[in-house]
């Protein structure tokens, strides 16, 4: 019985009009081919399954092809270079895997190797695929290949994540950006396999695994290719969608809606309904992101901003839940709770609001509540029986912020109480040291506050007037210190020994 091969493998682009979607590579590729002016170092850059890989292997074949016409740059495909390389046996086409030969000996081992003469064709072509994985060392060892290489050899450095890429490194190499497809080159390229198959798929099935591949060429196929042997008859979008595990947007539709209303009870349960009808989570979360995304877009071209901003949040925190989701231990439990957790922060908002429509009397003036005067700004203050500080209503958003802000930073700002009046944040802070510090890491909050509130806004650190009239306060114990309790949080410690040090 003859050994299956994937579809991917099998229809991966053995010429350069094969390559779907990166017609500018393609182009300059070809040109540098005929003319002779290939360069001995190449950085393909872009997302995975965009064809950096297929392109880079297109290269070398046709460098080497002897059945090549002069005035083309498509390789014969039926020379014995071309049929090596195809079968991936030709000993002029090296790849290396950055990701698991990331060192500094390989590098060492690679530019041992590079002086030695091409076995069959003209070139050595070397593909280090996922560069960016190299190490510092290796990547100063490979510089110095770069700068004085073998007429010989040609490299192609692929890479998915090309700021990881040194700026000495991409500036000996000629860049090429691969796009990512759009669902229209990935269905009719779907099509295409599929009817060499004698396969039957429906239009919106098509669409569907054209839509989840996300851009990526390889990873449509690849689904299409699990689809296959799963089906019997032909593929509808229902068959589709459960044997990828995609739920139905109606039902991510109305689990958005339970989010953004409010209702964390009934996102859970509809989740959980989700769920138990096969959905794949990272498939859930990436439907409601593009479900959130289109509502934004809606609500920007309205112009209705705080639905926006409260949407930005919502998809911020989806974006971040996406890239977790596929690393944790309970994938489950993480959405669960991220979900919730939005809910509840939808819902404080409109519970303020009722607070202040029924609230009997307006605030007492500001020295009757024992807040501190500032010179030139607007105070700012809820209603609190004589004697006690205000507790102002918790502030969406606020969580978010915190979120993006490094560890040691954040915890200067754990002891803050936020108020938000317009584009102007207000906080408070129980401590004089806190309320010092954080006044120093101003500029590190500041960009995230007017991602948040706009452009326009500004923050006003206020310390509490009972602490005001007194010299720089510390917590009572170390322990009441919000950075000491997020530091016995986080590492599960407890607090041993204290020393005092100077500020």
């Amino acid at each position: 019985m003859p050994e299956y091969q994937s579809l991917y493998r099998k229809y991966r682009s053995q010429t350069f009009a094969d390559l779907v979607g990166q017609d500018a590579a393609s182009r300059a590729l070809q040109g540098a081919i005929v003319s002779g002016r290939v360069a001995h170092a190449y950085l393909f850059s872009g997302s995975r399954g965009t064809g950096k890989t297929s392109a880079a292997r297109l290269l070398a074949k046709a460098l080497n092809c002897t059945g090549r016409a002069r005035d083309s740059a498509e390789p014969c495909n039926t020379c014995q270079s071309c049929v090596e390389m195809t079968a991936g046996s030709a000993l002029d086409l090296i790849e290396i895997d950055a990701a698991s030969n990331r060192g500094i000996d390989e590098i060492r081992d690679l530019r041992e190797k590079v002086n030695l003469a091409p076995a069959l064709g003209p070139y050595k072509v070397y593909i280090i695929d996922e560069a960016h994985m190299l190490t510092e060392p290796a990547f100063n060892a490979l510089l110095k290949t770069l700068e004085e290489p073998p007429a010989h050899i040609v490299f192609v450095l692929c890479t998915t994540d090309a700021q990881k890429i040194p700026l000495t490194v991409i500036g000996r190499c000629q860049q090429f950006v691969f796009r990512r497809h759009s669902e229209e080159q990935i269905a009719s390229r779907l099509s295409y396999i599929a009817k060499i198959e004698n396969v039957r798929v429906d239009a919106d099935a098509m669409q569907l695994i054209a839509r989840t591949a996300q851009g990526s060429m390889r990873d449509a196929v690849g689904l299409l290719d699990q689809l296959v042997p799963l089906a019997s008859g032909p593929i509808s979008l229902e068959s589709a969608r459960s044997l990828l595990g995609i739920a139905d947007p109606r039902l991510l539709d109305s689990l958005l809606d339970d989010v953004l209303g409010g209702r964390a009870a009934e996102a859970l349960t509809e989740l959980n309904r989700i769920y138990a009808a096969g959905a794949e989570l990272r498939q859930v979360v990436r439907g409601l992101m593009e479900g959130c995304r289109d509502r934004l877009v809606a609500a920007l071209s309205k112009r209705d901003q705080a639905t926006a901003r409260r949407l930005s949040n919502v998809l911020d925190a989806l974006l971040h839940l996406d890239g977790e989701v596929r690393r944790h231990a309970e994938p489950r439990f993480l959405v669960e709770a991220t979900l919730a957790r939005l809910a509840v922060e939808a819902e404080q908002p409109a519970a303020a609001t009722a607070v202040e429509q029924i609230s009997p009397a307006p605030p007492p003036p500001s020295h009757e509540v024992g807040l501190p005067q500032t010179s030139g700004e607007e105070q700012v203050a809820t209603s609190a029986p004589r004697g006690e500080k205000p507790v102002p209503a918790p502030v969406a958003g606020w969580s978010e912020v915190l979120e993006k802000l490094n560890r040691t930073v954040r915890a200067v700002y754990l002891d803050a109480q936020p108020e938000v009046d317009g584009s102007l944040l207000v906080l408070w802070f129980r401590y004089g040291f806190h309320h010092k510090k954080a006044q120093e890491q101003s500029s590190q909050l500041m960009p995230l506050v007017r991602a948040w509130l706009g452009d326009e806004a500004k923050i006003d650190y206020r310390l509490r007037e009972n602490d005001a009239t007194k010299p720089t306060q510390r917590p009572a114990s170390p322990e009441d210190d919000p950075f000491v309790r997020e530091i016995v949080r986080r590492f599960d410690g407890r607090v041993t020994r204290v020393k005092e040090v100077s500020e």
